[in-house]
């Protein structure tokens, strides 16, 4: 019998007749799937066997680990006053806006001062406590303030930023649903006499691993011109940083390892602390940092890379100059005033752009971007982020009542 016709019959023998009966081969097809949720959604809903190979908890880890980064499901943001989820998934996965909403009676009053792996973080400024929300589960954590706040008679919160806290091996941020996560809360006053030029800012940290207890408070002293802090931090290892206020030229920085408050200097340069900065991740993995410039009607995104010296000498490098229309792909030109940085999520790695009304995502590795909403009004916007992929009910519940 000729090579030719023994292949003929092996690849025509039983064995290989169905090669997706083989559970191991099906999982390792499900595992190139993209991470959004029609995806695994709709292989889990061609069969009962599916769907059990695509809620398996030990395939469910794996697809994480393969995609490392939560895809982005939609946006938080203030809409006529109220604060809304919109999906950015195509119908008819799109999620619907009451799946994410705020239910309980007061939640109108919160003020929300962070959004990421998963959570978000709100201050309830009117009974001195912060909550932390898990859309997916719904989970409401609610954590009073710290006690030492009211014996230093600090009665705002000025910042804020809420993480997931995880520290077994393999851990990929996105499903984050049952592990503990931390909160870090940032509020100042004023000196008092000689020093009434300036402020003391204090941070504390909760960890929802010892219920109830906030860590002893940290502070560091700043010019009165830096007491507004903005609403977004960065997470750049474990380390978070804060813009200071736009006369100045400092970046707060707290150490979650040593607990240590610190201000370091940003680049020589660049435009003022306002809607057209952020902190970002650089592409070793450092602290980084984006912003808008460039002609009126030439406006470019300028990357900053910071370098530090075995002597601690921090120095700041201009990696990147990009003109904005080719990255955005827009025939017409873009003017600066109707331009700004929304937000950069540490999640995904990108920066979301206001260009006149329409919300644009730029991934800082390709330099791709898409538009992702046609219209914004509200100046909060948070993307969310997460593997939506926990039991698969959930999913399954949101195609049917689409």
């Amino acid at each position: 019998m000729s090579h030719r016709r023994r292949r003929r019959l092996s690849l025509s023998s039983p064995e290989l007749a169905n090669p997706l009966d083989d559970d191991d081969l099906l999982h390792e097809i499900m595992l190139r799937l993209p991470p959004q949720p029609p995806y695994l959604l709709r292989a889990s809903i061609v069969s009962k066997r599916w769907r059990r190979l695509a809620t398996d908890r030990k395939f469910l880890h794996r697809f994480r680990i393969h995609h490392w980064k939560s895809p982005i499901l939609g946006d938080f943001s203030y809409q006529r006053g109220k604060f809304l989820f919109r999906s950015y998934l195509d119908p008819p996965y799109r999620i619907p806006p009451e799946r994410f909403s705020l239910r309980p009676s007061g939640s109108k009053q919160w003020t929300c001062l962070d959004c990421r792996h998963g959570f978000l973080l709100f201050d309830d400024m009117i009974s001195s406590q912060v909550i932390v929300w898990d859309p997916i589960t719904d989970d409401l954590h609610i954590i009073p303030y710290p006690l030492r706040f009211h014996e230093s008679r600090i009665v705002l919160i000025q910042s804020g930023a809420v993480l997931c806290a995880a520290a077994d091996q393999g851990h990929v941020h996105g499903a984050c649903h049952s592990s503990p996560f931390k909160v870090v809360v940032l509020s100042s006053y004023p000196h008092k006499g000689e020093a009434a030029n300036e402020i003391i800012t204090f941070a504390s940290v909760y960890s929802s691993d010892t219920v109830g207890i906030w860590s002893d408070l940290v502070s560091t002293t700043l010019p009165w011109s830096a007491i507004m802090f903005p609403i977004r931090s960065t997470l750049v290892g474990n380390t978070l940083h804060w813009l200071l206020a736009m006369n100045t030229t400092g970046i707060l920085e707290f150490d979650l390892d040593t607990q240590r408050l610190a201000v370091t200097k940003r680049p020589l340069g660049a435009p003022p602390c306002d809607d057209s900065v952020e902190i970002i991740q650089s592409e070793d993995g450092g602290v980084g940092f984006a912003a808008l410039s460039g002609p009126r009607y030439r406006p470019c995104l300028q990357i900053w890379d910071r370098k530090v010296d075995p002597h601690g000498v921090i120095t700041w490098v201009l990696r990147k100059t990009l003109e904005l229309q080719k990255i955005l792909g827009l025939e017409s030109r873009i003017e600066n005033n109707k331009l700004s940085m929304l937000h950069y999520s540490d999640d995904v790695h990108a920066i979301f752009l206001r260009v006149q009304s329409s919300v644009y995502m730029v991934q800082l590795e390709s330099m791709q971007s898409k538009e992702l909403v046609k219209r914004i009004r509200s100046s909060i916007y948070l993307p969310f982020t997460s593997f939506w992929t926990e039991g698969n009910c959930l999913l399954i519940l949101t195609l049917h009542d689409s």
